[in-house]
């Protein structure tokens, strides 16, 4: 009886071993891949793979979003995706637009912006007064712009320019 106690308590001892290293390293295992408590940390927190975040992202303070892989862009669940936002300011050449009449000007400057893009574009202060911005649309690296001169105001001469035009362009 003495025998059988002291061949199979090593062996059982051993068994208990091999499985509770086996529980070990799996529970530790488990806690790299899912955690399941909040982390905070007054670091930086990196990510040097794939990262894919299953609930609302929170993110405060100054942000830069950076990728050479990114498709697109959507902000809130209904609205448009967009895979292009430029911005920045194009210029146009000095321009006689006569009363009551119509010209179109090329904004050039507008690096980066195809005919494919949506363009927005607004006035800075040195637009006279009786000229009206009336349509725009986007051609390679610059703006279309059709101006309007309402002959509204103490001069209808209609000289513009050169003036700059802030735009927005949103593929």
């Amino acid at each position: 009886m003495m025998f059988i106690k002291r061949t199979i308590r090593p062996i059982v001892f051993s068994v208990l071993s091999v499985l509770g290293g086996i529980t070990l390293g799996a529970t530790l295992v488990g806690a790299v891949t899912t955690i399941s408590a909040n982390i905070t940390t007054a670091g930086t927190f990196n990510a040097d793979d794939a990262a894919t975040f299953g609930s609302t992202v929170a993110v405060t303070g100054a942000t830069t979003l950076a990728s050479t892989t990114a498709t697109g862009l959507k902000v809130g669940q209904t609205g448009t995706r967009h895979t292009g936002i430029l911005s920045g300011y194009c210029t146009i050449a000095a321009t006689n637009i006569t009363a009551t009449t119509t010209a179109q000007a090329t904004c050039s400057g507008a690096t980066g912006v195809t005919t494919s893009y949506k363009v927005f574009v607004q006035a800075t202060s040195s637009l006279p007064g009786m000229i009206v911005v009336q349509a725009a649309t986007s051609s390679t690296d610059a703006i279309e712009v059709i101006f309007f001169n309402t002959g509204l105001g103490t001069t209808t001469a209609g000289g513009i320019g050169p003036l700059s035009l802030n735009f927005w362009a949103v593929l």
